[in-house]
């Protein structure tokens, strides 16, 4: 019989800075879960293994609710870069350990490759590179985000035989009936409307946290954001499949912390998330959960911030970007003021503190000044609660890339440009001084919590 090895690689992150926060490779993970129902064995490499045996750390610190930093080693800065005033890193397993780690392989004849954020994709070319030199038989396909939105990019310069734009699970699949000489019928297959498959965790070497989505897409079309075209449509999951999952994974892996990486997790409260809460309410199984993906505040009612609180979810991020009306409006219309303050006072009354409540402000947008960044820093601070300042990262295929190109001038052709960390020194007006100022100014406002 012949043995059907495939290879899947979550490659490193190269960017000027990382942090795990519950940062996993869900995506490829659901493409190993799919594989293997239809009788493929799966191999999985995860390049950004924080806790991998190999390294030498000590393995028994435990950072708080299962984050962490990457191991990092310091790499020169790519040319387009050179005048970013920060250290460039490659996150992850060194490299001799993913040599050792291929080395223990079954022979893959095909090898799928994930991407993340678009400017990580040195990462990714240096993964293709090398299981090319260790499997030259092998043939390697490339999906995921970068993939996605720089497809151009990926097919030209990645050396990838292939390259999967979207959802990749049938794609896939077809390409591997395709190398090992099998024969479905898809269309009898694709009518089917079977259960959502999970994760393939269990080819992680160790799981002490999980990332879980609850629903796929977002129903809002946020001028900064990608999520419309990487998922199109948005759907979300029976309330009652998503309980078992859980429970699945806390009975299998004896977790104590899940992260819900929705993109709209709140949207259809009373037939969505409200139905799960009740289920995990009268669980109570001690489980922490996390929000880092940031939530759509004008879903956050009294009843809402009530059971997010009861349930356990010790990590609230909200989504605020700006508290500027005009660009509220222009940008989305996702949020107002007036529905912040409320949810705020919500999730206070809920029994949340202060300090446990954080709110994205967004620094960078094309054509926002320094005054409308401090502006909203300072009505976040008046109400209280931590600030969690993101800088803009220009997405193609939004329109607020349209925009940053026409702003900073930068080239359209180069992914690496897209990296969050460049825009002071492209956006006119602000330094890279006066960038710092501004985070310096918000942690001290953070400490000034009690």
């Amino acid at each position: 019989m012949i043995k059907r090895n495939i290879l899947l690689i979550n490659p490193w992150i190269y960017d000027f800075a990382a942090y795990d926060l519950w940062m996993k490779p869900l995506g490829l993970l659901y493409i190993a879960a799919f594989l293997e129902k239809f009788g493929y064995s799966v191999s999985f490499i995860n390049c950004m293994e924080r806790n991998h045996p190999a390294l030498k750390r000590n393995q028994e610190k435990k950072e708080k609710y299962d984050c962490g930093k990457f191991f990092a080693e310091e790499v020169e800065k790519p040319s387009s870069l050179k005048d970013v005033p920060r250290r460039y890193k490659r996150y992850g397993i060194p490299l001799p350990i993913f040599e050792e780690e291929l080395s223990k392989i079954p022979p893959p004849k095909l090898i799928g490759v994930t991407s993340g954020m678009t400017y990580w994709y040195p990462g990714v070319f240096e993964v293709i590179r090398r299981v090319k030199s260790f499997f030259p038989k092998a043939l390697v396909v490339l999906g995921g985000i970068y993939a996605t939105l720089c497809s151009k990019h990926a097919k030209k310069f990645s050396r990838a035989d292939y390259i999967i734009e979207g959802r990749g699970e049938w794609k896939i699949l077809r390409i591997a009936d395709e190398i090992f000489r099998i024969k479905r019928n898809y269309s009898s297959l694709l009518k089917k409307r079977e259960k959502l498959l999970y994760p393939a965790y269990h080819l992680l070497r160790r799981v002490d946290s999980i990332s879980l989505l609850t629903s796929f897409g977002c129903p809002f079309q946020c001028t900064y954001c990608a999520s419309r075209i990487l998922q199109p449509s948005f759907y979300q999951r029976d309330p009652e499949e998503v309980i078992r999952e859980i429970d699945y994974f806390v009975r299998n892996f004896r977790i104590k912390d899940i992260a819900f990486y929705d993109d709209a997790l709140l949207v259809n409260p009373q037939k969505h998330i409200l139905p799960i809460l009740k289920k995990i309410i009268e669980k109570n199984e001690g489980i922490r959960f996390h929000t880092p993906n940031g939530l759509h505040i004008r879903y956050i009612s009294k009843i809402v911030a009530k059971r997010l609180y009861q349930a356990n979810f010790k990590t609230i991020r909200l989504s605020l970007e700006t508290s500027n009306f005009r660009r509220q409006k222009n940008s989305g219309h996702k949020v107002s003021n007036k529905e912040f303050v409320q949810a705020i006072n919500n999730l206070k009354e809920a029994g949340y503190s202060s300090r446990e409540i954080e709110v994205y402000v967004m620094m960078g947008l094309p054509g926002q000044s320094l005054k409308e960044v401090m502006d909203s820093v300072k009505f976040v601070h008046s109400l209280k609660v931590k600030i969690k300042l993101v800088q803009f990262s220009p997405i193609p295929g939004t329109k607020e890339y349209e925009k940053a190109v026409k702003e900073y001038g930068f080239n359209k052709d180069e992914p690496l440009f897209q990296n969050n960390s460049i825009f002071p020194l492209k956006k006119k007006g602000i330094s890279f001084q006066e960038f710092w100022e501004i985070k310096n100014f918000v942690n001290e406002l953070n400490l000034k919590l009690s």
